[in-house]
């Protein structure tokens, strides 16, 4: 479980205007996709980087697992994976072999332990053909995979994926989301998913919508989807403007 006990944070400390995050309360639970939506300079990428450990609260409490994000910072980073809007910005091997095995290095894990790990890893995600590839052979679908693979096979409870499809085809981005929820619903995991693709909502169990540094709503897809006051907040799906549409005319 993720907790946030009245957490705020600001950039920078002395100017009224620098406030990011302000008394923000919730708690997120594993295997679910939570997904976090909101304008620029809303707070979601900010509570994310909270979760990770990137940034630390100015008050409040955040908590990963029943861990204290200010006071482990090791232990967080095995607990929490992100994987970046571009995949080109995370990876670091040269082929897909190396950049799965490069986390396991990290994290000291033996040498004859890391088969056995990756194999499995890319078993799951269907990668396993690629591994003697070069990195920059790869689709940008594959790339995402690898980037997946990378985090995965360290084993976090759970992942953090910012801006994961804004670089994808829809077919590639189906993919993806099929990929997750596998990952949800085989493994103790849980997902958070920072996104500004409206069609993506439907595919959140959880939906937070953060607005100047507040949790603005949360709950379901179907919920929000009545909310019609919210909707200043975040770009409406169009399937949901259809459904409307159509009831209007039938």
């Amino acid at each position: 479980m993720i907790l946030f006990d009245r957490v705020s944070f600001r950039y920078k400390e002395k100017q009224e205007a620098s406030f990011a995050i302000e008394e923000v309360s919730f708690s997120l639970c594993q295997k679910k996709i939570h997904g976090f939506i909101g304008g620029n300079g809303s707070g979601k990428t900010t509570v994310a980087r909270l979760i990770a450990g990137l940034l630390k609260p100015v008050s409040g409490k955040v908590e990963v697992c029943g861990i204290d994000t200010s006071a482990e910072d090791a232990l967080i980073h095995r607990k929490v994976g992100i994987i970046f809007q571009n995949p080109d910005n995370q990876i670091v091997g040269t082929t897909v072999e190396e950049d799965i095995a490069f986390g396991l290095e990290n994290l000291g894990v033996e040498t004859d332990m890391m088969p056995g790990k990756m194999d499995r890893v890319v078993s799951e995600l269907g990668i396993g053909d690629l591994m003697k590839m070069p990195v920059h052979h790869l689709s940008g679908g594959q790339k995402q995979m690898l980037c997946i693979a990378s985090v995965l096979v360290m084993e976090p409870e759970w992942i953090i994926f910012d801006e994961p499809t804004s670089h994808l085809d829809p077919w590639a981005r189906r993919e993806f989301y099929r990929t997750v929820r596998k990952i949800v619903e085989t493994r103790n995991t849980g997902v958070i998913m920072i996104s500004q693709i409206s069609d993506d909502f439907e595919l959140f169990d959880e939906i937070r919508i953060f607005s100047e540094g507040k949790v603005a709503f949360n709950g379901s897809s179907a919920e929000l989807k009545k909310q019609k006051d919210l909707r200043h907040l975040y770009k409406i799906p169009e399937k949901w403007l259809f459904d409307e549409f159509r009831q209007v005319v039938e």
